[in-house]
């Protein structure tokens, strides 16, 4: 099975605000003609990469930016402030917070408050099995901050900071190659 049919199959769920999916096509055709070795056409990035001012999700990520600007520590449990630290879901609730949305406590129930979406946007929450969750109850949770280059911020483990990292590519830390999959609170 070719790489596009794979990954239009495991994200087929759409939502109105996939309107960047053309676009997310787009770059799949010309990654697949370049390494078939024919000419691809420009790359359009999609058309929600960076959140509008002033919206949920640019206060979202100007919250967890200025946590990873202050070097704040991961701390389980910690819900801030950034001498207390943050793990992973008390970073995205409290970055909601800042906006003015409650949000669950804990990555599980982070997941299961939805609404999913297939499509990342800025400021969506991405989560992850990691070590003490499973595809159902995810155990680790990031915030979206360029879905064309799969960046997020997000309170990893012991011993790091609230930092930028990767997610779904090879080479991300820590098993984050693999999302369990995107929810928009904001749309809830």
């Amino acid at each position: 099975m070719t790489y596009r049919r794979r990954y239009l199959r495991r994200h087929r769920r759409l939502t109105g605000r996939d309107l960047a999916a053309p676009a997310i096509a787009g770059l799949l055709l010309a990654a697949l003609m370049n390494s078939a070795g024919h000419a691809a056409p420009a790359a359009v990035a999609p058309a929600d990469a960076q959140a509008p001012p002033g919206s949920v999700a640019a206060q979202v990520i100007a919250f967890a930016q200025a946590r990873e600007a202050e070097s704040c520590p991961y701390v389980w449990g910690g819900t801030g402030p950034c001498q207390d630290g943050y793990d992973c879901s008390g970073l995205a609730q409290q970055a909601y917070a800042s906006a003015g949305i409650t949000i669950p406590r804990t990555s599980q129930e982070q997941w299961a408050a939805g609404p999913q979406v297939a499509t990342p946007a800025p400021g969506d929450l991405v989560f992850f099995a990691g070590a003490d969750g499973t595809w159902s109850a995810p155990g680790h949770v990031g915030i979206v901050v360029d879905p064309a280059t799969h960046t997020m911020i997000d309170a990893y483990e012991t011993g790091t900071n609230v930092e930028y990292d990767t997610y779904g590519l090879p080479g991300s830390q820590g098993g984050l190659t693999d999302p369990v999959g995107f929810t928009d609170p904001a749309e809830g």
